[in-house]
């Protein structure tokens, strides 16, 4: 009770001199997004690890505001930064399960965050701001998907997970992760040297700082650790008595205060928002070199509480009053429309998910928060209510379970159980209807592209091929669901060179999206497409270790008739590895969809 009141004279004591803040407020702040990598709950100073030293960290929060009920997009990487970037659930800009191959985009892998997306970078750029990506991206590997396509001037980092590339031992020469450094659109080192990159992220923050300190900025600094494997620099290895995954967790604390100390000693502090934060929770498998959900369930990967909630500082002397928790609920993806509302510029005019908490990080803590949605993939496993958590599915991860369905749902009163062991389901019947209500008008406004509007066996009647091989139609049952109708064109006894002509039809003309549909197996081969006599997107591999779906497979911005237009399918060749049926040349489709 006595901390209560404490509480809530503080929260009255920065409400009167804060009301008139946003009079005063430069418009033109500078913005820094400092986002690290699987970094736990409960794997700082300020959140209750005992022996993890993150003075600096502490610092900060002690100076602005800690956030103990913030949730990200996803729990797992590339989801987690869709989300934040365009402040929409992932499954809107296709970067989840379901609709990608899997869970995150992998090196080479044809698909990214869409150009079509508006991230935080584009907004500011309406007011002129230099921009910055530093550290791991994992939003697209290929050149059509990097951060300079999508609204920052520069940037230096590695493209995707630290963990991803591996080489294996050779000669007895040991295996190695052949990551790349990259500078703007080039390649600059690789194998990247892991053990210096925080400090070398820190080195070009703080450069890109300086270099910008006349003009309005935003960094977005995305440390590529503590996601496995972990590297510390000799200055910081073997210091914490956490272990080496402590010493990574300490380097990134001295990181953000070389940061915010640059700031302070160019005089930018007042006029710099500074968020901290970690895309997703603890990698619990890796044991001592994965993080600590603290008092929360689960980990990275799970929709449970230790997977999505995670550590938040915001910090802006002046303008966020000192030392609040702030045990409102508050999302990643309200940090694009409050960075709008900060910066006076208009939002993207595309429906957003979240919202402006400028009132919040000014010291009303009475703001409420709409509903959040927890997806795994391109599914609703739970949602959050107010201090109420239901989850309708509920899965393991590392190895993945079966998907528990939960019927009557698990209901959970978040506040008083935040390790969510207590199941209240039957106590409290009308908040299931209420929530089953929210979901069901959410999933309204959700159009995803998990299946093909323009089933691929439907143009078999017009179909033609030059050259050799014949049409079928192959039903999928061994994989239900995965497949439009289940069931595929199969073109088979095709030869390198050969075309099948397909005719799709548009009800409009102009620039639209095209996405095809495919099927990866053992004996599929190599194709191009092109349409109305032009090549489109990248040649689709056809090869995978076992029968699967592509998912949507985009081939960017297409110009179409309106009417009917010639889709061609090249066969070019196979992978190495192809071999059986039809030599290795098969190709399935499952069939296309046109985006407005």
């Amino acid at each position: 009770m006595i901390d209560m009141k404490l509480k809530l004279i503080k929260i009255l004591l920065f409400a009167i001199p804060f009301c008139g803040i946003a009079q005063n407020m430069d418009t033109n702040p500078n913005i820094i997004i400092i986002f690290v990598d699987d970094m736990g709950y409960g794997d700082l100073g300020c959140y209750g690890h005992p022996t993890i030293r993150t003075p600096q960290l502490d610092k900060m929060a002690d100076e602005g505001m800690r956030f103990t009920q913030f949730y990200v997009a996803a729990a797992v990487c590339t989801p987690s930064r869709a989300g934040l970037l365009t402040g929409r659930y992932p499954v809107r800009t296709g970067l989840v399960e379901g609709i990608m191959r899997r869970d995150v985009l992998f090196p080479n892998d044809d698909n990214g965050l869409s150009p079509n997306e508006v991230t935080i970078a584009e907004v500011l750029k309406q007011k002129n701001y230099a921009t910055m990506a530093i550290g791991k991206w994992h939003l697209g590997d290929l050149p059509k998907y990097l951060p300079t396509i999508q609204g920052f001037d520069s940037y230096y980092g590695i493209p995707y997970s630290n963990d991803m590339d591996y080489v294996p031992a050779k000669d007895g020469k040991p295996g190695y992760w052949n990551v790349p450094l990259m500078r703007n659109e080039k390649i600059i080192e690789r194998p990247a040297e892991q053990h210096t990159l925080t400090q070398r992220y820190t080195k070009e923050a703080i450069k890109f700082i300086e270099d910008n300190k006349s003009r309005p900025f935003f960094l977005y600094l995305a440390h590529s650790m503590p996601h496995i494997p972990i590297y510390a620099s000799s200055d910081f290895e073997g210091k914490s008595r956490r272990g080496l995954y402590g010493d990574v967790v300490e380097e990134l604390d001295w990181s953000t205060g070389e940061i915010l100390k640059t700031l302070r000693n160019l005089k930018l502090d007042k006029n710099t928002l500074v968020i901290f934060t970690s895309d997703n929770g603890p990698w619990l498998v890796q044991k001592q070199n994965g993080g600590s959900a603290g008092l929360l369930k689960e980990g990275k990967k799970t929709t449970w509480e230790g997977g999505m909630r995670v550590p938040m500082i915001a910090w802006w002397p002046g303008q966020i009053p000192q030392g609040v928790v702030n045990e409102s609920l508050a999302t990643s993806l309200d940090l694009l429309p409050t960075i709008a509302k900060v910066t006076d510029v208009p939002l993207p005019k595309r429906l957003l998910d979240g919202q402006n908490i400028l009132p919040m990080l000014q010291g009303d803590l009475s703001l409420g928060h709409e509903p959040f949605m927890f997806y795994r993939g391109n599914k609703i496993f739970a949602i959050r209510y107010g201090k109420w958590k239901v989850h309708y599915i509920t899965q393991t991860a590392y190895p993945d379970g079966p998907m528990m369905y939960h019927n009557p749902p698990l209901l959970y009163n978040i506040e008083n159980d935040p390790s969510e062991k207590y199941d209240v389901v039957d106590q409290y019947p009308e908040i299931i209807d209420r929530i089953k209500a929210i979901k069901e008008a959410h999933e309204k406004t959700v159009k995803t592209y998990t299946k093909p509007a323009i089933e691929a066996e439907d143009l078999i009647p017009t179909a033609k091929i030059k050259g050799e091989g014949e049409l079928r139609v192959q039903k999928m049952s061994a994989k239900k669901e995965a497949w439009g109708n289940n069931a595929q064109l199969w073109w088979v006894h095709g030869k390198p060179g050969d075309r099948l002509q397909l005719t799709l039809v548009s009800k409009t003309s102009g620039e639209h999206e095209l996405l095809g549909f495919f099927t990866r197996a053992k004996d599929y081969g190599i194709f191009q497409v092109y349409i109305n006599g032009k090549k489109v997107g990248n040649m689709i591999d056809g090869y995978a270790e076992s029968i699967e779906h592509s998912g949507p497979v985009s081939f960017g911005s297409v110009h179409l008739n309106k009417g009917f237009n010639e889709l061609v399918v090249k066969l070019i060749g196979k992978d190495v590895r192809s071999e059986g049926f039809s030599d290795g040349y098969l190709v399935g489709i499952d069939g296309f969809s046109i985006k407005d």
